[in-house]
């Protein structure tokens, strides 16, 4: 039967099987909201001295079935908020009830810490702890996404992650529900500069690992939803560092109708490539401005506009470089001349515009209409002269000497040359509908998007080794490595969805579905892709602490680009969607220990893929081969505990267990034993690029009991090696592993707020938050290495020189809101 076929079985199999006659108890019905009235999800709801309780939805809502005994004393906690106890007598009014929550705006912090709620399979991070993260990305939000569950990483130059075996292009980032895109030729981290989202004109953040609803769009790992704030009051905030500065104001009209949220970033790692083992001329310059802006023209009818440009400049003159590597017994360096330099400029551009109408409470459409134009440019000339020695031990020393018992055992030169540039420009229409009926919420969208890529490509490298030109060809000069090609691709996507949310309460507990199907048509290669999913969760009503949730679905990623380019330039007008089916199972524990809410999450998962376009990659480079001659699989297990550890400060730990493989159905080589008979051999399943088998990451966050001013936010990344092997060469022989990543970062705070305002009352304090911090970037000073440089010799044996990233920085911070 067909996996599809299965998915809408499952989902009759699942409304019937866990139906139970509900039993003879009152019902309470109600809301519970913030204090800015926005309802609260995953509000834990206790019936005090029993057992009985239930959790809010997305919309905050909550359904209690009890016998009926009064006064009912219910206990509502949640991360993050004051838990209080909420009396209902014999007289009240059951249905309808609206519960108010305050934020702990605790003493002992500056921070609001709201919990990381649940919507199914999305997780809700609080932006707010993006400013006391101490990261070495300068400020991304996207830091705060890599230390989450199912989340791997092991650059922190580069605000790209990898989910549960996928890479870069398999994530999904949504801004007020517009898919955003990365830059296309980007090679490095210190490239990269600053991602979309600015985190200062952020309300809501959501990622899910995998196992997401239709709603979102067609990749295989992730999807990272994101919302901008619509502010009630003026404000604003300024920060300024080591490596870099950004201010943001937002406000309100007299008459409430519009909003406006607008930031400027500049930022500049030039501090933190100073560590690198290229030392030379540094000067990226990464810079963004954005504006969201909302009317309300009358109730029924609200107006959207968000607008963005960037303009990420990478500037870099290398001078030398000297690397030692090997192991205690086996020492090489290798140093490095260099001539030339680098400029690249990546501009970006995006606007877009929303129209929505409410026409009652049930039914609601809204009109967007996007825009997004990048255009890259990358241009380098550069020669190095290098020399490959062997450092021998000399006698009566355990370490060799640098400076003495020098063996050269490679001289060469090698000239990298590119000229390339890439202009995209991608154009959305879509409409969409959200109705709902009685029990039913049901939401559906229809898009259509337009896609021009215009792709020049002239790079190269020639390697000189001990006078020759490798590869060796006596008749000619021949380049070990080049591609010339000029494209342009103008391509049109139809695409939409239709979900219905649905929530049954039954005598055994509540339960929640979510189930949809989406299409999309590609006209490159004239391909109809339907993925349906569905999404259960379950509250037993013996036990509200507890959430089991399952989901299972298509998740068939559409090419964009670069995956139909194949090594040698030409695109392949065969190529179709990658293909995989997620199956996930998990829950959630809440408990509390001190009276301090905690959170315990997990999640089991397998997905199957088919149709793969196998890639390799370099730094943050992906290359593919752009053929589905693939089949794959990813299975793990991710946990993560959440909480308060220290009153008032939320923290959290995340631990995930992975294994990812895949099978080039058509790659082979041959084997030839002492006699000279070669037999063919298949080499089967081998580790994906991204087969990093153990991630964990720690944020912690603590303060010093006698002054709580005072605090320290502590961030720990671990990620075992990631498959490697030599360069252009076969995949499978790509199965060498690099060194872990290990990585600790820390910052230390000061909170000035309290004297700024001293003695003036709330209407005339000077600022909201105002704090000083100190950063210390890479704390064990360890040396992670992100890619490998090949030196060959005339007899083409080939050395993996290391390519370390940063080493330890101090950065000093300014950060306040007014």
């Amino acid at each position: 039967m067909d996996i599809r076929k299965k998915i809408y079985f499952s989902l009759i199999f699942l409304i019937t099987g866990f139906y139970v006659a509900a039993q003879q108890k009152i019902t309470i019905t109600g809301v519970v909201v913030d204090s800015t009235a926005a309802p609260i999800g995953e509000v834990n709801i206790l019936v005090k001295n029993t057992t009985t309780g239930t959790v809010t939805d997305s919309k905050g809502q909550f359904i209690l079935k009890i016998k009926p005994v009064f006064p009912v004393v219910l206990q509502i906690s949640s991360i993050g908020f004051n838990t209080i106890e909420y009396t209902i007598k014999k007289d009240d009014n059951l249905s309808g009830i609206k519960i108010n929550l305050s934020e702990s705006h605790k003493e002992i912090s500056e921070v609001s810490v709201k919990g990381a709620h649940t919507n199914g399979s999305m997780i809700k991070i609080n932006s707010k702890l993006n400013d006391v993260l101490p990261d070495a990305s300068g400020g991304n939000i996207e830091g705060l996404v890599k230390t989450q569950l199912g989340v791997a990483s092991n650059n922190e130059l580069s605000s790209q992650y990898r989910v549960r075996g996928g890479n870069y292009d398999e994530n999904l980032v949504y801004v007020n529900g517009i898919e955003v895109y990365r830059p296309f030729l980007v090679r490095s981290g210190q490239q990269e500069g600053l991602s979309f989202v600015n985190p200062q004109m952020v309300s809501s953040v959501k990622f899910s690992a995998g196992g997401f609803n239709a709603e979102y769009g067609d990749k295989m790992s992730s999807v990272l939803d994101i919302r901008y704030k619509k502010p009630e009051e003026f404000a604003g905030s300024a920060e300024v560092s080591f490596l870099g500065a950004g201010a943001h104001v937002e406000g309100i009209s007299k008459n409430k109708k519009l909003t406006y949220v607008t930031g400027v970033r500049y930022k500049t790692n030039k501090y933190l490539l100073g560590t690198l083992d290229v030392s030379g001329d540094y000067n990226p310059s990464f810079f963004d401005v954005q504006t969201y802006l909302t009317y309300s023209i009358n109730p029924q009818w609200l107006v959207e506009g968000l607008g963005y440009y960037s303009r990420n400049a990478y500037d870099f003159i290398p001078e030398d470089r000297e690397t030692v590597f090997g192991t205690i017994s086996d020492v090489k360096k290798l140093k490095v001349y260099f001539e030339g330099q680098e400029k690249d400029i990546f501009n970006t551009g995006f606007v877009s515009f929303a129209l929505t109408h409410t026409r009652n409470s049930n039914n609601r459409y809204k009109l967007l209409v996007s825009g997004y134009r990048t255009y890259e440019e990358e241009t380098y000339d550069i020669l190095g002269q290098y020399w490959l020695q062997d450092l021998e031990t000399l006698p009566g020393e355990e370490e060799p000497d640098p400076d003495e018992g020098i063996k050269n055992i490679g001289v060469g030169s090698y000239l990298e040359h590119a000229r390339n540039s890439l202009l995209g420009v991608v154009q959305n229409i879509a409409v969409r509908g959200k109705h709902r009926f009685n029990e039913h919420l049901v939401t559906w969208q229809a898009r259509y998007q337009h896609e021009y890529i215009s792709d020049y490509i002239n790079e190269w490298v020639m390697n000189d080794s001990a006078g020759y030109s490798v590869p060796v060809n006596t008749d000619r000069l021949d380049l070990s490595y080049s591609l010339n090609t000029d494209l342009d691709l103008n391509t049109h996507r139809l695409m939409g969805y239709i979900q219905d949310e649905y929530r049954l309460i039954t005598g055994a507990g509540s339960l929640f579905f979510n189930y949809g199907v989406r299409f999309n048509y590609w006209s490159f290669n004239r391909q109809l892709l339907v993925s349906p999913r569905v999404n259960v969760s379950f509250i037993p009503e013996k036990n509200n602490n507890i959430r089991i949730r399952a989901a299972i679905g298509a998740y068939d990623q559409s090419p964009f680009y670069k995956e139909l380019r194949k090594p040698d330039g030409t695109l392949n007008y065969d190529i179709k969607a990658q293909k995989s089916i997620h199956y996930v199972l998990g829950g959630d524990l809440y408990f509390d220990v001190r009276e301090r809410p905690f959170k315990f999450t997990t999640e089991a998962y397998y997905k199957q893929m088919k149709d793969l376009i196998p890639y390799q990659v370099n730094n943050v480079r992906i290359r593919y081969l752009g053929v589905n001659n693939a089949k794959g699989y990813a299975t793990g297990i991710d946990m993560k505990l959440n909480g308060e550890l220290v009153k008032g400060l939320e923290s959290w730990a995340a631990l995930s267990i992975m294994q990812t493989r895949e099978d080039i159905l058509d790659d082979f080589y041959y084997d030839t034993d002492e006699d000279g008979n070669q037999t063919i051999v298949y080499p089967g399943y081998i580790p994906r690029p991204s087969d990093q088998r153990v991630s964990f990451s720690l944020f912690f966050q603590d303060y010093l009991p006698k002054n709580p001013t005072f605090k320290v936010h502590l961030n720990l990344i671990f990620g075992t090696g990631l498959p490697f092997g030599p360069p252009r060469s076969p995949r499978y022989m790509a199965t060498f592993r690099m060194p872990p990543y290990r990585r600790v970062d820390i910052g230390f705070s000061k909170d000035f707020t309290a004297f700024f305002n001293k003695n003036k009352d709330k209407k005339h304090q000077v600022f909201k938050r105002f704090w000083v911090g100190l950063e210390i970037f890479n704390l064990l000073n360890i040396d992670n290495t992100i890619s490998y440089y090949w030196v060959t010799d005339v007899n083409n044996r080939q050395y993996a020189v290391p390519n370390y990233l940063t080493s330890r920085r101090i950065n000093l911070k300014l950060f306040t809101e007014f």
